[in-house]
């Protein structure tokens, strides 16, 4: 139903049907790999405002529906919304869709971003879902055209409920400073806007640099007098901070102390790894329609994983009111599941204690999920994954139904030359299928990229170049060339450019 209306609220003219597979694909280029050469008003280009509202609204509203669908918002009629960075108010047409029970509820919803004209087609669009619904649309609307700032702190209207989806992942590494500098300058902006008891809800990709911004945002939150509401199960420093170093772990020559001397309290933090682990969830695009599937495989970009990374936060919590924080036996499950050496599953997760393996029936829970304990959690002090510095958390429950890991047998891109020259099919070694045996504890982990792209294997020394091109391949289509491929340069180390 989206896609429809978004056809009327934005029909395409007759002779741009055939390019806007190519929109889609340069836009998601520039989103991505050429971030530098993207304009901030990009999305007032006819093109890219086109392949916008066909791609990234529809996919960026599966992300979030199920993300909203199970937060607790705090909203109550006559409350005020604040969507920043709107864009085609994606925020608000996840919200109604994931929450019939805000239908018939009378808010204030004030939408600001750069350019108003992606909002008017907005608010069109989510008109057109209460009028398909059959539903009196209640909600009051109001669009503004207004830049965020990261250094503006005055005092504005009061919201009940302020929300930013993939605005900052960009705007947040162009101001000087440090990490925590940024941070608190972000926390005191977006603060500014939340009424007292009033939440903060912060929706950035899943990537390394997003979950050390949002690792620090909280902390800044925090050491300001709010709290976390969600998805943390603690008010203790983030055991995946990613590249950002707590206050509670600096020494005093790495850098200012604050001025109030607060830190938080230290967390079982992982060691051991090339990359800090940061928090990101994993979400299902089963939700997402087929129409949106076909379209996205046709234009060369197939989604088969979700990744988020998110943050409920009460800047300003009401005087006189309790910590309403989760139990302390609390388990919040963050990662995909993996197999581990001994033939089990594992995921890791988020506790009091902090970094944490979850074993057993919690490796069971998808990502994103919150259980309760009956048992206290284990203390620091007890057994740790010898590997990643995780305390082992072992639980069952015959409530939690099992989930059996697909075995991916390791890669091997010589295998294929090497069984051609035996004479015997691809695909077959002389020990039989690997896909008959069962998975052994020695067995690689399947692998966790959302995309991951087959490279090709190695031209032996000296093998002559078929015809053809370089590959030896015919040359793709634009649905099947690949989003990573970028033109060679004409020159290189070795061979300088040609100077007149």
């Amino acid at each position: 139903m989206l896609l429809d209306i978004v056809e009327e609220a934005s029909p395409l003219p007759a002779g741009r049907h055939k390019d806007i597979r190519r929109d889609v694909l340069e836009l998601w280029r520039e989103l991505t790999s050429e971030k530098s050469t993207r304009q901030p008003d990009y999305i007032g280009e006819p093109a890219k405002l086109a392949a916008y509202l066909r791609y990234f609204l529809p996919w960026n509203v599966v992300r979030l529906a199920p993300l909203l669908a199970g937060l607790e918002l705090g909203l109550e009629p006559g409350d005020a919304v604040l969507d920043i960075g709107s864009g085609p108010l994606t925020v608000p047409i996840a919200l109604w869709i994931a929450r019939p029970d805000l239908r018939a509820m009378e808010l204030r919803v004030d939408c600001v971003d750069r350019v108003r004209r992606v909002m008017d087609i907005g608010a069109t669009i989510l008109e057109g879902l209460a009028l398909r619904a059959g539903q009196p649309f209640l909600w009051k609307v109001a669009v503004k055209k207004e830049s965020f700032s990261l250094a503006d702190d005055s005092e504005r209207d009061r919201y009940a409920l302020v929300t930013a989806a993939n605005v900052f992942n960009e705007s947040f590494w162009r101001v000087k400073g440090s990490l925590s500098e940024r941070a608190d300058m972000l926390a005191s902006s977006l603060g500014a806007n939340v009424a007292p008891g009033g939440g903060l809800l912060v929706v950035e990709p899943g990537d390394p640099r997003s979950g050390a911004m949002l690792a620090a945002l909280r902390e800044s939150v925090i050491l300001r007098g709010g709290r976390p509401l969600a998805p943390c199960p603690h008010s203790a420093a983030c055991p995946m901070a990613g590249s950002f170093l707590s206050g509670a772990f600096r020494k005093d020559d790495d850098d200012a102390p604050r001025p109030d001397g607060r830190t938080l309290e230290r967390v079982v933090t992982a060691r051991g790894r090339s990359k800090a682990p940061w928090c990101h969830f994993v979400m299902d695009p089963g939700a997402a329609p087929q129409r949106l599937v076909d379209f996205s495989e046709t234009a060369g970009l197939p989604k088969d994983r979700l990744i988020a990374s998110w943050l409920l936060l009460q800047p300003r919590p009401p005087a006189g009111s309790r910590e309403s924080s989760p139990p302390d036996r609390s388990v919040r499950i963050v990662s995909d599941a993996f197999r581990l050496p001994d033939g089990g599953a594992g995921r890791y997760a988020c506790t009091k204690t902090g970094y944490a393996l979850a074993r057993d029936s919690l490796a069971d829970l998808p990502s994103g999920s919150l259980a309760v304990l009956d048992a206290p959690l284990p203390p620091s002090a007890t057994e740790r994954d010898p590997k990643s510095n995780a305390v082992l958390l072992r639980a069952h429950s015959a409530g939690i139904a099992p989930q059996e890991l697909p075995y991916k047998p390791p890669r091997d891109h010589g295998k294929a030359d090497r069984d051609a020259d035996r004479g015997k099919p691809a695909g077959r070694s002389d020990r039989g299928d690997l896909g008959d045996r069962a998975p052994r504890s020695g067995d690689k982990k399947p692998g966790k990229s959302p995309e991951r792209t087959r490279k090709p294997p190695i031209p032996k020394r000296g093998e002559a170049r078929k015809e053809g091109g370089s590959s030896g391949r015919p040359p793709k289509g634009l649905a099947e060339r690949s989003p990573y491929q970028r033109a060679k340069k004409p020159w290189g180390p070795h061979k300088p450019k040609r100077s007149s």
